[in-house]
């Protein structure tokens, strides 16, 4: 009876403790909070996000190492696209995934670069899953670049200039004619360090000119006034003075543009007069050469059946035979085509041919070869047989038949035959080297120097503004 009272105990303080345990579990799960997995995910965006912006930049930045000057476009206008599978079989890239864990579209991901006029675009795409985009990046030779092309930095901003204070202009009127000083037509461009290893910004003879073509109408130069001298002391009333103005010659008609390419050692040295424009267009890689492909002969030995006579036996009509062996061989009745059996066989002595059986040889086992492979190669032939039926004796053909005539037969034997083949060790191959390249033009037809000259009153502004100056002389 304390045994079964025991026991009761014991049951109860397990089941409430189970209780406890359970009621303690559910007030935790009530108490603490569930995680926000949303929150979580767009906690992730930004990594996402900045993975495939890692992934489209590597992309750009293997394909301006790969668009050297000789794999550019050529001609404005021209386009060259570059998958992304391309840049794994050539080594650009190492495979990379997406957000995911994926591979990225190897076909659907690309980079294409256009000539334009004055620089190149870019366009890297990069597809991975359902997600899709690409940027465009401005490329060109410029004097910070480095390589062949780089990208276009962003310009900085011009700084305003303050301009300078103006002197007051005397109210009384002068008594001598003032001399004339023209204004600089043009701004001197400052000076530009050059990239190390970019080619000349003077565009190839291919490319559009900078210059206008010899078709254009020839832009007349700013004229260049000539020093004049001190004019008359003196203003007289009602006296006209006399005005000049000087028109430099320059070139009404250029020549065509002649592309020459400088000897080793030689330098150019750019000229830009009325009469004569050279320009330097740097050094480009092209073909100088090609190498010949070269050849080597070969002898492959064949087992072929030689004629060496006739036997002439009879025979029933309506049936072919062959002699095997010599005059003393055995007959054989044979017919049908020649077929492959499937059986080959690989070496420089095939099996003997048989009038059922022939070997043919179907090619050379290069990398097999033992010694010398041009005179002793490693030959692959393959087995055709015919049926046919051999006779021990002439006698036992002819005793079997009614209708018997004489009949002629070829005699073979086997033997070796060697033939001269001439095999393609080294392909053709292209040489290019590094030369130094420029272009000029001359002047056909060059228009004089011309000087117009008119009288006018004092300080004419109409013929100042026009580029006239004072001689320094009156009108009579």
């Amino acid at each position: 009876m304390y045994t079964e009272e025991r026991k009761s105990n014991l049951l109860k303080e397990f089941l409430l403790k189970l209780i406890l345990i359970i009621i303690f579990v559910l007030l935790l799960i009530w108490l603490v909070p569930k995680p926000n997995f949303d929150s979580y995910l767009d906690a992730l965006n930004p990594l996402k996000s900045q993975i495939f912006n890692s992934n489209i930049q590597e992309m750009k930045n293997a394909a301006i190492t790969y668009y050297t000057s000789e794999r550019l476009p050529q001609n404005v206008g021209d386009k060259k696209t570059l998958t992304l599978q391309q840049m794994y079989d050539m080594k650009l890239l190492v495979p990379f995934v997406d957000k995911n864990g994926d591979s990225c579209d190897v076909t659907a991901s690309y980079v294409t670069i256009e000539k334009q006029e004055t620089e190149y675009l870019m366009k890297v795409n990069l597809k991975c899953g359902e997600e899709e985009n690409y940027i465009l990046v401005h490329l060109g030779c410029y004097a910070y670049c480095t390589t062949d092309i780089c990208e276009k930095k962003e310009e900085e901003p011009v700084k305003p200039v303050t301009p300078p204070k103006k002197t007051p202009v005397p109210t009384q009127r002068p008594t001598t004619v003032p001399t004339y000083v023209p204004k600089p037509t043009t701004i001197p461009c400052p000076t530009c360090t050059p990239c190390p290893s970019c080619k000349p910004t003077t565009p190839p003879p291919t490319d559009k000119p900078t210059t206008p073509p010899p078709t254009d109408k020839p832009t007349t130069p700013p004229p260049t006034p000539t020093p004049t001298p001190t004019p008359p002391p003196t203003q007289k009333p009602n006296t006209k003075y006399e005005y000049s103005k000087t028109e430099s010659a320059y070139c009404a008609n250029w020549s065509s543009w002649t592309t020459k390419m400088l000897a080793k050692g030689q330098s150019i040295t750019p000229i830009n007069t009325i009469n004569r424009v050279v320009e330097d267009l740097g050094i480009k890689r092209v073909q100088v050469g090609t190498i010949t492909a070269k050849y080597q002969t070969v002898y492959v030995k064949t087992n072929v059946q030689e004629q060496v006579g006739t036997y002439n036996y009879k025979v029933c009509k309506n049936y072919s035979y062959v002699v095997s062996g010599g005059n003393n061989g055995t007959i054989y009745q044979v017919s049908g085509d020649w077929k492959y059996s499937g059986q080959t066989y690989t070496g420089q002595n095939p099996p003997a041919d048989t009038p059922t059986s022939r070997w043919i040889p179907v090619g050379v086992d290069w990398e097999n070869c033992t010694g010398d492979c041009v005179n002793h190669p490693t030959t692959l032939y393959r087995q055709q047989v015919r049926s046919g039926t051999a006779y021990s004796s002439p006698l036992q053909v002819t005793a079997t038949c009614t209708d018997i005539e004489t009949r002629s037969l070829p005699v073979y034997v086997n033997r070796i035959k060697t033939t001269a083949t001439k095999v393609q060790v080294q392909p053709e191959q292209k040489l290019y080297g590094d030369v130094h390249f420029y272009r000029e033009k001359t002047c056909t037809s060059v228009v004089a120097q011309k000087t117009y000259k008119q009288c006018s009153t004092y300080n004419d502004r109409n013929l100042l503004n026009n580029g006239y100056g004072y001689t320094g002389k009156y009108c009579k």
